[in-house]
């Protein structure tokens, strides 16, 4: 069973368009026996997605920090839960359990959980692939962030080899090499 951590938004205030992005992208990695690592919580497209998962007769392991259990709904469907005691500690346990990332629209953890698989990338710490899910151009800003770096010498033109960027389900099943 492959292993994907999936990083999000918590927030239930997302534009419906996203939630239901998130519930056909959780029901198709469930579908296809992909273990979906992420962040435990009930809230949000992360519990969209893993909720989805789970009804669709998929395997998702959640790892959550004590402090974030009251704020991100610590999700009671989950019979894979961890709890730990540090945002470190959540990272890397979700690090070590995935052979891919998905980074699927969210906020400033999200971007704070890319940036930190992708400079591992970048100090070859890893060699797993990353996927940014460019949903309705959400992350056009930061695909031209990485531009700009690479194209003013901040960061080498490897770097924009480093990432995938897909924008809709059937590029996440061509890259997942799905077959539906």
């Amino acid at each position: 069973m492959k292993s994907i951590a999936v990083y999000c938004s918590s927030s239930n205030d997302v534009d419906e368009v996203f939630k239901e992005e998130a519930r056909k992208v959780g029901e198709l990695l469930g579908k296809n026996k992909y273990k979906i690592v992420y962040g435990g919580g009930n809230m949000g497209l992360m519990g969209t997605i893993s909720n989805s998962s789970i009804a669709a007769g998929g395997h998702v392991y959640g790892v959550i920090t004590k402090h974030l259990i009251d704020f991100e709904k610590k999700n009671k469907s989950l019979n894979n839960l961890k709890i730990v005691t540090s945002m470190h500690e959540r990272k890397m346990e979700m690090f070590n359990s995935s052979e891919i990332f998905l980074i699927f629209p969210g906020g400033i953890g999200t971007l704070e959980e890319f940036f930190e698989v992708y400079s591992w990338k970048q100090l070859h710490i890893h060699s797993k692939p990353i996927i940014i899910y460019n949903f309705n151009n959400f992350w056009d800003d930061l695909i031209m962030l990485i531009d700009n770096l690479v194209r003013k010498n901040f960061a080498g033109e490897n770097m924009k080899e480093a990432y995938k960027v897909i924008t809709n389900l059937d590029e996440l099943k061509k890259e997942l090499r799905i077959c539906e």
